[in-house]
């Protein structure tokens, strides 16, 4: 059966009618997506969420926001500012980073990173006040709260809220103990900050007491790593011989302090006595100080091998 043929006049009112077909879809497209603007652009906020905190209390967040639900004078959810609120949010002391989004449910999503503690403060009347994070950001110990186990520090400053410490070797040291191995970690009891440096106590060793470590002001996780060395291969393997001093001060060696008494002997890593080595590397805080050189083993002083790290 042949197929009918249109006249031009059927073609083209045909024409006319998908013309107006496409014309009115495009229009129904138009309004749709003005819907949705108007929709979008008045959406009210209906809850602040927060999600990732644990000592940052939510509402505390919440309030640092500037941001809330409200009935009478709807806040529009995609009218937030959201990088405004995010640095809002940071002025916590916990809270390192704060990621925002906003949902269709009327909900704005605080999702917060909070600073890990990496020492507890010991102020100067012994009382514990703050943690430090590894960038010297102090954070407040939280009511009711069990404390974390991290080594105690002494001889930093006062809590600040929103600065980092100030001195650039404290920071150093701060964030040795934070980036240190389990091993390491196990070692350190408490730490003190002073003007010639970082004294580390060591946990009590098996039938021996604790022991102060001389760290200095700079290189500290290169001494941490010695520590750890020299703890294992010859410290534990010798529970007989007392050790009273552990300096880690000079590049690449550990000197001790060994024997009975109150003399006791003095041993070098390398065979360097520390009366015949060169000054420590932080005996000059303000100046960079060039590394001493290994000298020769010296009359009278025992030498020991320097301890090798373990290989990770």
């Amino acid at each position: 059966m042949a197929k009918k043929r249109l006249t031009k006049q059927q073609q083209a009112r045909r024409a006319k009618l998908r013309t107006f077909v496409r014309g009115l879809g495009i229009a129904a497209l138009v309004v749709g997506l003005g819907a949705v603007w108007v929709w979008h652009r008045t959406l009210p906020l209906q809850r602040v969420e927060v999600a990732g905190n644990t000592h940052a209390a939510a509402e505390d967040v919440r309030q640092l926001a500037g941001v809330a639900p409200d009935s009478v004078a709807p806040v529009a959810l995609y009218g937030i500012d959201l990088p405004l609120v995010s640095d809002r949010v940071r002025r916590h002391p916990w809270v390192r980073e704060a990621r925002l989004r906003r949902l269709p449910t009327g909900t704005l999503r605080i999702t917060v990173e909070e600073r890990q503690p990496a020492v507890l403060v010991v102020d100067r009347r012994g009382a514990l006040s703050h943690y430090l994070d590894r960038d010297g950001f102090a954070m407040p110990v939280p009511e009711g709260a069990a404390f974390e186990d991290v080594p105690l520090l002494r001889g930093a400053p006062a809590y600040h809220p929103t600065q980092p410490v100030q001195s650039a070797g404290l920071r150093e040291l701060i964030a040795a103990l934070a980036d240190a191995d389990d091993d390491v970690d196990a070692l350190v009891s408490e730490v003190e900050w002073s003007r010639s440096g970082a004294t580390l106590t060591t946990v009590p060793a098996p039938a021996r007491g604790a022991l102060p470590v001389r760290l200095g002001r700079t290189g500290h996780a290169d001494a941490l790593a010695r520590l750890s060395a020299f703890w294992h291969q010859a410290v534990l393997p010798r529970p007989d011989v007392p050790v009273h001093l552990v300096d880690l001060r000079f590049a690449g060696q550990v000197v001790t302090r060994e024997g009975g008494g109150t003399t006791g002997t003095t041993r070098a890593a390398g065979g360097v006595a520390p009366s015949e080595a060169a000054a420590p590397r932080d005996s000059q805080p303000d100046a960079a100080a060039p590394e001493p050189a290994a000298p020769s083993p010296g009359t009278g002083s025992d030498s020991v091998a320097t301890p090798t790290p373990p290989t990770p």
